[in-house]
């Protein structure tokens, strides 16, 4: 259930739910005559996605977060004992699709195999289970991940799949879990670098050494211009994903899994 109620809670803290959220207070308090009020709700509300939706704040928002652990060039990356690539890149082959199709996450699936190719660990895991009733597929992401990296030459016997996870605290888990029966400690894990932060300390806290591979950047640093305040859907994502993994952060820190 707190699977689900995750998956629901996470639109609701979004600058367009929490926009939605500040209108619908503002209509209620109008209707219950508190006029005045319910303007300045519905104001804020406005002001929320305005704000939130330029690229001055949604860019900066999102930097802070991938700006954490820089880029490598995967020639000059350390060596590890596994390359960890976590999901959240696919979708799975259902009407009508054809076959597995990606999003843009799927820098994570290219970058996870330069590691391997370069040698720099033997051994590549993907991790990341499905949710049924919101995918409407039984396949898993770590297997779709698989598949797409047989199809880009990956040896079948350099690959370890972790198919249970549903949210990166389980991916660290049941990860962990693997690479420990097979007494490995150090990684290299790969994930968007947005989604880093939030990943290595996860991670760590199972007891892993790891190594931050980042990858798939959205924001490149640039100066200032005055169309940099003006709003838009690119900054507002922008604002929508370092929301999510501020509060992923909070969240995980109060249940003590980081």
């Amino acid at each position: 259930m707190s699977i689900l109620a995750g998956k629901l809670l996470t639109p609701l803290i979004s600058p367009l739910g929490l926009s939605l959220l500040l209108w619908l207070a503002g209509l209620l308090l109008s209707w219950r005559g508190w006029r005045a009020w319910g303007r300045g709700f519905r104001v804020a509300g406005c002001l929320l996605l305005i704000v939130l939706g330029s690229p001055l704040v949604g860019e900066h928002l999102l930097y802070a977060l991938e700006s954490e652990y820089p880029l490598t060039l995967v020639a000059d990356s350390p060596s590890a004992e596994a390359i960890v690539v976590l999901g959240g890149v696919t979708q799975p082959p259902i009407t009508p699709r054809l076959s597995i199709e990606v999003n843009e996450g799927f820098d994570r699936l290219l970058h996870g195999m330069r590691l391997w190719r370069a040698g720099k660990a033997p051994l590549l895991v993907f991790s990341g289970g499905t949710i049924p009733y919101l995918t409407g597929s039984q396949m898993t992401e770590a297997a779709n991940l698989c598949s797409l990296a047989l199809e880009y030459g990956v040896d079948r016997q350099a690959t370890l799949l972790e198919e249970v996870s549903r949210n990166t605290y389980e991916n660290a888990v049941f990860t962990s879990e693997l690479l420990r029966e097979r007494g490995l400690h150090r990684i290299l894990l790969v994930t968007s670098a947005s989604h880093m932060p939030r990943s290595v300390a996860v991670f760590r806290k199972q007891g892993l050494e790891v190594i931050p591979s980042p990858t798939d950047v959205q924001v490149v640093p640039r100066p200032f211009t005055p169309l940099q305040l003006l709003p838009g859907m690119e900054a507002l994502a922008y604002s929508t994903t370092a929301i999510k993994e501020w509060v992923g952060m909070w969240t995980y820190w109060l249940r003590g899994w980081i």
